[in-house]
This record gives structure tokens, C-alpha cells and sequence, in this order.
């Protein structure tokens, strides 16, 4: 008797265990039109809260989810969003599902280029009545949540490297002034708000310029107007040109720009941001402008790789006064954290 309750007790607890540990949800993300899998396309288990990236093979896998019905929610650079359901089931035995992603089609010539007007109706583009750019305001915040998921998911650190100069009226600089700063990407600093990009320390006065993780956050989205510029082209390929303003009804100073997307990849590339007003209480600087170049650190993901910003002087006449400060960034000893995502285990 005593053997056969402890087998019971032994059955129970295996059944509280493995209801405990939950369903196992897999799935694998595809191109419609080449059948081949995606790798690094986001998958998001929408009220779970759950994340994860595709591996090389397009395969996702969630373990740990409750019994249920959940609805996932795919991303690739250059393809359409798409939703699946999947049905976790409670004997924990796998479910594997297939959701096929379909290339985006847009049409450029379709696309107006407009002179930049006033702002006072920010907001996204109406996919009802400007479709194909939508959907290329949709790739920049493709390109930022990708981003927000490689830096808390799979952690890096780099080094910074700073060099600034002063440049004088005859574009002679002065001696670089350098110092390096170590970063964590997990570590979340100041973010986005309306109008509220300079601020006030003991030191001063402080101005930030959005980086790529608060291009996917809606008050940045919700308080520029965005229009196309048509594409660029360069020696390094050919980009599609963004631009976007502040709404003119915020008071404080806030950011315009213009933002660089390849072609082909829809990856972003660059970035030129600069501030829609400047601080009166800051006469000597009369204009902040901000160029940051992108690299790909894992495929179909980028990261921020060299940041040069210029301060614009209010000077006098002479050669040797000052009429800009510059600082440069560059990124150096990047190192993983925990996984590459590029081999990222297919069961997070």
C-alpha cells in the first residue's frame, strides 16, 4: 500500500510539475514568395508579452505558455506584418505553427514629394489614402522595435569613443580632446518626449536627440509630420529619404530630421536630426544639427556605429574666432552579453 501511494504522490506531483512548466509553442516564419525561411524576423506573443527572433532557419519557440489560444504578431524588414493564432494545448505537447510573410510592394513613383509645410496635423500616414508610404513610415518603427528587442533580449556592451574640437572661421580645428565611455544596451537612458528634448542640470543645459529606440515609440510618432523626399544615391547604394518635423503648435524645442532607408533591404541607414527650435536661454548656439550612420551588427538588424554632432556658433569676425564645436562618436569593443542572436536558442 505504502509503495502504491507513494506512486500516486510521485504521478501527482509530475502532473503539478509539467502544468507548472506549461505548453510549448513552436513555429517557423517564411517568405510567401520564395518559401525560404526568415531568419531574425521578431515574433511576438501578443498578451503574453512574450519576444523573440527567428532563428537561422526561421524557427521560433516559446515554452512556458498556459493553456490557450494566442494571437502572434511577426515583423521582418521589407515584409508585411502578419498576424496567426496558435492554440497551446494543456497536455504540454508541442504545437508548431507556419506564418508566411509576404514582401512589401511599394510603388516610389506613387509616393509624392512634397515641399515641407507647416506641421500642424502630426501623425502617421493613413494607410487608407497613402498606402505605399505607410508602409515606409512602418519599416522606420520595424527597424526601432528590432532594435528595442536586441537590446534587452540579447544584451551587448561597446565603448565609445569621443573626440571633440572647436573649428574656427577658417575651418582650421583645434586639437581633439578625447575620452571613451562604456555602454550597456539594457541600460535605458533619457527617451523621447514632446518637447521635452532639452533639459536642465547643474551643469546646464542639456540637449538629446532621439535615437533609434525612440523612432518606435508613439509620442515621437504621433508628434511628427512625415512626408517622402524621394530616393538618394550614393556610392554606398541608393536610400530612401524620409523627412520629418515637429508639430509647430509645441512650444519648447523639439526635433526635425530626415531619415535614410536602403532600397532593398528597407534597413535604416542613416539619420540627420537637428533641433525644430533653439534655447533662448543658450544665445551662443544657433543651430544643433546630428548625424548618425547605422551598421549591421546581425543580419536584418542594425545598430547606432559613428555619431558626428555639430554645434553652430553665434561668433564675431576673424579668422580665429570659433564658429562651431564638433564631437564624434564611434563605436569599438563590442562584445555580447549573454547570446548572439544570430545563434540564439530556438527555445527561449
Amino acid at each position: 500500500m505504502k509503495s502504491l501511494a507513494a506512486a500516486v504522490l510521485l504521478l501527482v506531483s509530475l502532473r503539478v510539475a509539467h502544468a507548472q512548466q506549461g505548453g510549448l509553442l513552436i513555429g517557423d516564419v517564411v517568405s510567401r514568395e520564395s518559401g525560404q525561411p526568415l531568419e531574425h524576423a521578431m515574433v511576438s506573443v501578443v498578451s503574453a508579452g512574450r519576444q523573440t527572433f527567428t532563428s537561422q532557419g526561421g524557427v521560433f519557440a516559446f515554452r512556458g505558455l498556459p493553456a490557450g489560444t494566442y494571437r502572434l504578431h511577426v515583423t521582418h524588414l521589407g515584409y508585411t506584418p502578419a498576424d496567426a493564432a496558435a492554440e497551446v494545448r494543456e497536455d504540454g505537447t508541442a504545437v508548431r505553427v507556419k506564418i508566411t510573410l509576404a514582401r512589401i510592394s511599394v510603388t516610389l513613383a506613387a509616393v509624392k514629394v512634397l515641399a515641407k509645410p507647416v506641421c500642424t496635423n502630426p501623425g502617421r500616414p493613413d494607410p487608407t489614402t497613402q498606402p505605399d508610404f505607410a508602409a515606409l513610415v512602418q519599416q522606420i518603427r520595424m527597424n526601432a522595435e528590432h532594435y528595442q528587442l536586441l537590446a534587452d533580449s540579447f544584451p551587448f556592451t561597446h565603448r565609445v569613443e569621443r573626440v571633440h574640437r572647436m573649428v574656427k572661421a577658417d575651418s582650421s580645428r583645434s586639437e581633439a580632446e578625447i575620452d571613451t565611455v562604456n555602454m550597456r544596451s539594457d541600460l535605458h537612458g533619457w527617451e523621447y518626449q514632446m518637447g521635452a528634448v532639452v533639459e536642465r542640470d547643474r551643469r546646464g543645459y542639456m540637449m538629446h536627440l532621439p535615437e533609434l529606440r525612440d523612432f518606435a515609440g508613439i509620442q515621437f510618432l504621433n508628434n511628427q509630420c512625415f512626408q517622402y523626399a524621394g530616393v538618394d544615391s550614393s556610392a554606398a547604394g541608393k536610400f530612401i529619404r524620409i523627412d520629418f518635423r515637429a508639430d509647430d503648435q509645441i512650444k519648447y524645442p523639439d526635433v526635425n530630421g530626415t531619415i535614410y532607408l536602403d532600397a532593398v533591404t528597407y534597413q535604416i541607414h542613416m539619420a540627420d536630426l537637428e533641433l525644430s527650435k533653439m534655447v533662448p536661454q543658450v544665445p551662443n548656439i544657433t543651430a544643433v544639427h546630428v548625424r548618425t550612420m547605422f551598421s549591421e551588427v546581425s543580419p536584418s538588424i542594425v545598430i547606432i556605429d559613428h555619431v558626428i554632432g555639430t554645434n553652430s556658433l553665434k561668433h564675431g569676425w576673424g579668422w580665429w574666432v570659433n564658429v562651431a564645436s564638433i564631437e564624434e562618436q564611434r563605436m569599438t569593443n563590442f562584445v555580447w552579453l549573454r547570446n548572439d542572436p544570430a545563434k540564439a536558442s530556438t527555445l527561449p
